[in-house]
């Protein structure tokens, strides 16, 4: 079982500690996944044409996105039925289609989530508490069409450094994930492949030895792939052809040396397409190790499950979005199939729950939320819409939790709204200084409420209380969606499900 929050102090540890998780994976010309470390010689000739990430085949850029409204999402999210479960051992057999009737006596449900143990913590930490105050915080924007990922301080709204996201100079990124304890981000390119960076000095490997850090220090200070030592590993999923969704698990907490330790990342792909899409193959789902980027497991659904096309095309775009339960689980779900599945932490097994709109997350009570908006009923497994007039669709939102119980996506006309998680009724709509569709939905660990606009060159950071708006300006076409600033993950990690 996959801990949860305690009371933890200092977010930093030693280069040391750090040189030594940053083992080099061995790899092969058999089609498992190739893992690059930091001080690794690797060439620029691996993986794509840094050109050919220029010509952005997703739809998701903005042909051929889903654009139904919060209503018509509702409509869809209320027909959803019960789920089918198999383990990975038979995932080969058709599943049986759901009921729309509702749940029969020996259908699977899910517990309710055992409390969260807080711990007491180690006295001898230096720094803040995690489940408090944080150390430092981050906020992580890929820059899609750049092939780079910007990091900002939260705090000062900073740009501090900006970095590749794969060894080429190419890959399409767009997903991010900051680890529970904000030390690293792990970036999902939708051309294939993982990377993950730290976020502080303190845990980045001196490779050259020269005594001191060499890395990016701004926006304009993009160094070579190899060449920026706070670039931790990258992995490669040979033969794949589409990486979208991210996602970290907590791990367990350490208070004897005050670590967060054995932090796992989910991620999937699919294969049989052009790069950023796949055929009718069917998904892998793969956990990889978050201190070296080996993949520990790997879980293969058929195309009868988990679909990695679009609607009745024979290509598409595949799983979309993730997000992880206080479990530890991943729940993720297919673009344009109307699906929702969940590999579970312990025993690989998936469940598909039929439903799905655009954005994922999950709330501190482990339900899973799409953006229409809808939470999913853990008891029946039907999805529970809020509509209201004051939430009109915007064609497709990231959805977050903040800190006050409230669940935000982007609304129609320029701005953001939310719905209160438990009562499912409207709030206030915040209006920003940016038209269009905001689509990428964060939390940042103090609790403020970012948007970032699709394709534009701004991030809005809202005040939670008050809703004052603090824009930094200086992206190149940014595609964020997911939980970029570590949100989700704090709040799944650091709060106490009540059910």
């Amino acid at each position: 079982m996959v801990s949860r929050c305690a009371s933890v102090n200092s977010l930093y540890v030693s280069s040391l500690l750090s040189a030594l998780a940053l083992l080099a994976v061995g790899c092969g010309d058999d089609g498992t996944p190739e893992t690059w470390t930091n001080g690794d010689d690797f060439g620029a000739d691996q993986g794509e044409d840094p050109g050919e990430d220029e010509q952005d085949t997703d739809a998701e850029q903005g042909e051929g996105q889903d654009t139904t409204s919060a209503g018509d999402q509702g409509e869809e999210e209320d027909s959803t039925a019960g789920p089918d479960t198999s383990s990975a051992g038979d995932q080969g057999e058709e599943e049986s289609t759901a009921s729309g009737e509702g749940m029969d006596d020996g259908t699977t449900k899910f517990d309710t989530l055992a409390d969260v143990d807080a711990g007491g913590g180690n006295g001898n930490c230096v720094g803040g508490e995690l489940c408090g105050e944080a150390e430092f915080s981050y906020i992580w924007i890929a820059n899609s069409q750049q092939n780079t990922v910007s990091k900002i301080n939260t705090r000062t709204m900073v740009e501090e450094s900006r970095f590749y996201t794969r060894p080429d100079q190419g890959g399409n990124p767009s997903r991010t994930s900051v680890s529970v304890d904000g030390r690293a981000v792990a970036v999902a390119n939708r051309h294939v492949g993982i990377t993950k960076i730290w976020a502080d000095h303190d845990d980045c490997v001196d490779a050259n030895t020269n005594g001191v850090i060499d890395s990016s220090t701004g926006k304009d200070d993009i160094r070579p792939f190899a060449e920026d030592e706070c670039i931790a590993w990258h992995t490669e999923f040979p033969g794949m052809t589409v990486q979208r969704p991210i996602a970290w698990t907590s791990g367990t907490y350490n208070e004897e040396t005050c670590l967060w330790e054995d932090q796992k990342i989910w991620t999937t792909t699919g294969d049989s397409g052009t790069p950023g899409q796949c055929g009718e193959t069917g998904v892998w789902v793969h956990r990889l190790n978050g201190d070296t980027g080996e993949v520990e497991d790997t879980v293969h659904l058929p195309h009868s499950v988990a679909p990695c096309t679009f609607g009745s095309a024979t290509w598409g775009l595949g799983p979309y979005g993730a997000a992880v339960d206080n479990e530890g689980n991943l729940w993720f779900h297919i673009f344009g199939q109307g699906r929702t599945i969940r590999i579970n932490y312990e025993t690989l097994e998936h469940t598909v729950v039929n439903g799905s709109s655009y954005g994922i997350t999950v709330d501190s009570e482990g339900r899973p939320w799409t953006d229409a908006p809808a939470r999913l009923n853990l008891d029946t497994l039907q999805w529970e819409s809020a509509t209201s007039p004051d939430l009109p669709g915007a064609g497709g939102s990231g959805v977050a939790q903040d800190h006050q119980g409230r669940i935000w996506k982007s609304v129609a006309g320029g701005g953001v709204g939310w719905v209160d998680m438990e009562t499912l009724e409207a709030g206030q709509v915040v209006y920003l200084p940016t038209t269009g569709n905001h689509r990428g939905i964060g939390v940042d660990v103090d609790g403020f409420i970012w948007a970032v606009p699709l394709n534009g060159t701004t991030a809005h950071k809202i005040d939670p209380d008050t809703y004052e708006v603090f824009t930094y300006d200086g992206l190149d076409s940014p595609y964020t969606y997911s939980d970029m600033a570590g949100g989700q993950l704090i709040n799944v990690a650091c709060n106490e499900p009540q059910g």
